[in-house]
């Protein structure tokens, strides 16, 4: 048995020479890194079994760059990725409940995924896709521009499929590749196996350095942003089920918030009563509009 070492990223491997037991899945992508060609790999496996620490570990293992910029929940972040990483530096684009509808984050990983192949002439990025099952993607991407599946059984071990498409039929070969264990980075400084209810994840003043709480930030800031997307875009449906005379119906018991000094009604501070108190947005024009319903039924506000 002849042991030679081989440093890749954050890791470092030992295989045996005579045997060719080696990171055949690293060495793989780094040679099609080389050669400049489209690698996409797509990482599957129920929930919670962590499927993006998997993927994120991967891209670790092949690139010691790889920051948590690499890890996009959408579009303008994958982009911005792309263009302000050196040439091979992986990028993970995360699965869609966290960023976007499943129709958004369709749209969104098509378009990330035609760009990749774009960009290959200038720019190699590998793209990871961590999503609960591969039907989930859309049948162009899963069919014809996926090069990898990456399965995940457990924590850390996965299987690693080659997926080819039919030159002649709409089907697609998977084959056996490799399988893959891979330990908890950075378990020498910290032994816990999730972040969630650590206190250090989210110490403002001193928080959790790990690349997993990183990860983990983001998240939660990126999942704070799509909930009030959400809130924002229930507001305006809610909103239109409701006639402008209803509207008035509810905001005439506040009109006391929003009369102005002369005790005449303001509009600016109606909208905010709207939205604040009422839970209904509406725009600008509709609001004078309602405006002119309270005064016809309270006139005296006519200042």
């Amino acid at each position: 048995m002849t042991l030679k070492r081989l440093r890749m990223g954050f890791q470092e491997f030992y295989y045996d020479t005579d045997l060719a037991v080696f990171p055949k899945f690293s060495m793989t992508i780094r040679h099609r890194i080389n050669q400049k060609r489209a690698t996409n790999t797509v990482v599957s496996g129920e929930g919670g079994i962590g499927k993006t620490y998997n993927a994120i570990d991967i891209c670790r293992g092949l690139d010691k760059r790889f920051t948590i910029d690499q890890v996009v929940f959408n579009l303008k972040q994958f982009l911005d990725a792309v263009l302000n990483t050196p040439m091979g530096v992986p990028i993970v684009f995360d699965e869609p409940s966290y960023a976007m509808s499943k129709r958004e984050w369709y749209k969104e990983l098509n378009q990330a995924l035609v760009k990749t192949m774009e960009s290959f002439r200038y720019k190699v990025h590998p793209l990871f896709i961590p999503v609960i099952n591969k039907s989930l993607l859309d049948k162009t991407v899963r069919n014809y521009l996926l090069q990898f599946q990456v399965v995940v059984r457990d924590r850390g071990k996965a299987i690693v499929y080659r997926l080819s498409p039919s030159p002649f039929q709409d089907k697609t070969y998977q084959y056996f590749f490799c399988s893959l264990k891979y330990p908890l980075f950075d378990r020498h400084l910290c032994n816990k196996d999730s972040c969630l209810g650590c206190r250090s994840l989210t110490n403002k003043k001193k928080p959790c350095p790990l690349f997993r709480a990183q990860y983990e930030r983001k998240k939660d800031e990126i999942q704070g942003d799509r909930y009030e997307e959400s809130l924002e875009e229930a507001k305006s449906k809610e909103s239109g089920k409701y006639t402008n005379s209803k509207i008035a119906g509810i905001v005439i018991p506040h009109i006391e918030n929003f009369l102005n000094k002369r005790g005449g009604i303001n509009i600016h501070k109606l909208r905010a009563v709207l939205e604040e108190d009422c839970n209904i947005r509406i725009g600008q024009t509709r609001t004078y509009d309602i405006k002119a319903i309270i005064l016809r039924r309270l006139p005296q506000y006519d200042l």
